[in-house]
């Protein structure tokens, strides 16, 4: 079992990416390709397939607003869209396994646990079942900043009060949650480079 690089014993609270590091974003990706493919055979085409195409211009939008320092505006049209056909597929997933016993671990050793995602978050939190262990939500596209601008950061450690190095950030994307985190000086744990699998994170923490 590998040690991780940061210390616990500092941490006085904890956000979360939600997208890719609570749940399989291409889980659901794949599962969303799928549902499209099974509407169309059964003639329901254009709402599908147009649900699929609005989130892919998304997504290129997302990435552009990244490099040009992270700027974007809430886009309401998205999280309607999200709603109603991406929170399904989440739900059909779920949370990644194990996720639960570290929101378990940390809920009841912390100071705070919060969501720090790049989008509107609550939805999706609902869907997984997961929303009783977080103190607050919130999400770039509201604070008008994506990861990995430092600035969604810093208005959380603002709100909690803490010195950047008491915040631990767990993500999915060294060049978003990884680099933002660094930026604003928290430490940060990121899903497939830092930790394996979420049992295998809350072995290392139970032990700590």
């Amino acid at each position: 079992m590998r040690s991780l690089s940061f210390d616990i014993g500092t941490v006085k609270a904890v956000s979360w990416d939600v997208d890719g590091t609570l749940y399989s974003s291409h889980n659901v990706a794949s599962l969303l390709w799928t549902t499209a493919t099974k509407e169309s055979l059964r003639g329901n085409v254009r709402a599908p397939w147009g649900a699929v195409l609005a989130m892919l211009r998304f997504r290129h939008q997302v990435e552009r607003a990244r490099r040009n320092g992270g700027q974007i505006e809430p886009d309401s049209e998205r999280v309607a869209l999200e709603r109603r056909w991406i929170s399904p597929l989440i739900e059909s997933v779920g949370p990644r396994a194990g996720v639960a016993s570290v929101l378990g671990l940390f809920q009841s050793s912390l100071n705070a646990q919060v969501v720090l995602s790049d989008f509107e978050s609550g939805h999706k939190l609902a869907s997984l079942g997961l929303t009783h262990y977080f103190d607050s939500v919130y999400s770039g596209d509201r604070i008008g900043c994506l990861k990995p601008s430092p600035e969604p950061f810093r208005e959380v450690l603002r709100d909690l009060d803490l010195p950047p190095a008491q915040l631990l950030h767990i993500g999915d994307r060294p060049d978003t949650d990884g680099a933002g985190a660094a930026a604003a000086g928290c430490q940060v744990l990121v899903l497939g480079r830092d930790f394996r699998s979420f049992p295998e994170l809350f072995k290392i923490l139970a032990t700590s």
